[in-house]
C-alpha cells in the first residue's frame, strides 16, 4: 500500500502543473454540463404546457418560454464540444511530456538504469497517467449522457446516432488512443515543446484519418430509405440524398447529375421531374431516396469505434517501448 502510494505521489509530482489543470478543467466542464442539464429539465417540468415543442410551432402564451429554452439548448449543445475535444487535448498535454521531459531534463539516464528494465519503467509512468485520464474522461463520459438526455429528453440514446463523439465511453477509449500517440510522439522527439507541438498535429491527423475509415464503415452499413413512403428509424444517421429510377437503379444525387438525371420538380408521394411539364404529363426520373444508418447500428458502431481507438493505444504503447528500449539520451 505504501509503495502505490509513493508511486502515485511521484508520479504526480513529475507532471503536477499538467494534472492540476486537466482536473480542474474538466471539473469546470462536467458541473457545467450538470448545471444545463438540471436547468433544461427544470424548465421542461416547470412549463408541460409550453415543453417540448410541437410541430405546429408554440403557442403566443409560450413564446417568451420557448426561446429561452432554445437559448439554453443552443448553449448546452455548444458544452459537448468540449467532450470532444477533451481526449485529444489529454493526450498533448499529458502523454507528449512523459517522456520527452526525461530526456530533454538529462535524467532518463539515471532513471533508465535504477529501473529494472525500461519497459517497466515506461509501463509505470503511462500507468498513473492512463488512470488518471480514463477516470477524468469517465466523469465526461457519465455527464454528457446526462447532458445529451437533457437536450432530447424524448429520445432513446442508446440507439440514435445523435452527438455521436462527443458523448458516452467512445470518449474514453479515444483519449486513451491519444495518450498513446502523444506518448509515442515525446519517446521520438525528446524534447518537450516540440513534442506537444508534433503530438498535436499527429493526433489531429491520425483521428482525421480514423474519421474518414469510419464514414466508409458507415456508408458500408446505410439502407435506403424512401422519404415518401417509410417511416425513418429514430435516432438514424443521414448520410446522402439519391433517386431511385424507373427501372429500380439507385444513384446519388451526385451520380445522377453526372448521367444527366437532374430533377427539379418533386411531388407529395416523392416522385422526381426534370421539368414542370414533365410533372404534368407524368413522366417521372425516379422516386427521392435517401441514404441512412439505422439507430440500431449505434451500439454496433460505438463498440467498432472504440476498438479501433483501443487498438491504436495499444500499438503506440508498443512501438514507444521499443524506441525507450533504443533511446539515447541527449
Amino acid at each position: 500500500m505504501n509503495a502505490a502510494l509513493t508511486w502515485a505521489r511521484l508520479s504526480f509530482r513529475q507532471q503536477r502543473w499538467e494534472l492540476i489543470l486537466v482536473v480542474v478543467g474538466t471539473a469546470i466542464v462536467a458541473g457545467v454540463m450538470l448545471w444545463f442539464a438540471d436547468a433544461l429539465t427544470a424548465m421542461i417540468a416547470a412549463n408541460p404546457g409550453c415543453l417540448p415543442t410541437t410541430d405546429s410551432g408554440p403557442a403566443p402564451s409560450c413564446v417568451a418560454v420557448v426561446n429561452s429554452y432554445y437559448e439554453t439548448q443552443g448553449w448546452a449543445d455548444q458544452l459537448l464540444l468540449f467532450s470532444f475535444a477533451a481526449p485529444f487535448g489529454m493526450g498533448v498535454l499529458l502523454g507528449a511530456p512523459l517522456v520527452a521531459r526525461e530526456i530533454d531534463g538529462g535524467t532518463a539516464q539515471l532513471a533508465w538504469t535504477l529501473s529494472r528494465s525500461r519497459v517497466t519503467w515506461l509501463l509505470r509512468r503511462i500507468a498513473f497517467v492512463a488512470t488518471v485520464v480514463a477516470l477524468l474522461l469517465g466523469v465526461l463520459a457519465v455527464t454528457s449522457e446526462v447532458l445529451a438526455a437533457a437536450l432530447w429528453p424524448e429520445s432513446d440514446l442508446a440507439h440514435d446516432f445523435t452527438y455521436i463523439g462527443r458523448r458516452g465511453w467512445l470518449i474514453v477509449a479515444r483519449g486513451m488512443g491519444a495518450l498513446g500517440l502523444g506518448l509515442l510522439v515525446g519517446a521520438l522527439v525528446g524534447r518537450v515543446l516540440p513534442a506537444i507541438l508534433a503530438s498535436a498535429l499527429v493526433i489531429g491527423l491520425a483521428f482525421t484519418g480514423l474519421s474518414l475509415l469510419h464514414d466508409r464503415w458507415l456508408r458500408a452499413d446505410a439502407v435506403v430509405w424512401d422519404q415518401a413512403t417509410q417511416v425513418l428509424e429514430h435516432g438514424s444517421m443521414y448520410l446522402d440524398s439519391g433517386i431511385r429510377t424507373a427501372d429500380g437503379t439507385i444513384y446519388t444525387w451526385s451520380e445522377a447529375h453526372e448521367l444527366g438525371l437532374d430533377a427539379s420538380y418533386i411531388d407529395e408521394r416523392g416522385q422526381m421531374f426534370a421539368s414542370e411539364a414533365d410533372m404534368v404529363a407524368g413522366r417521372t426520373l425516379g422516386t427521392d431516396i435517401a441514404f441512412v444508418v439505422p439507430g440500431s447500428r449505434y451500439p454496433t458502431e460505438v463498440l467498432r469505434q472504440g476498438a479501433v481507438a483501443g487498438g491504436l493505444a495499444l500499438g503506440a504503447l508498443g512501438l514507444a517501448a521499443l524506441v525507450v528500449r533504443r533511446r539515447r539520451p541527449v
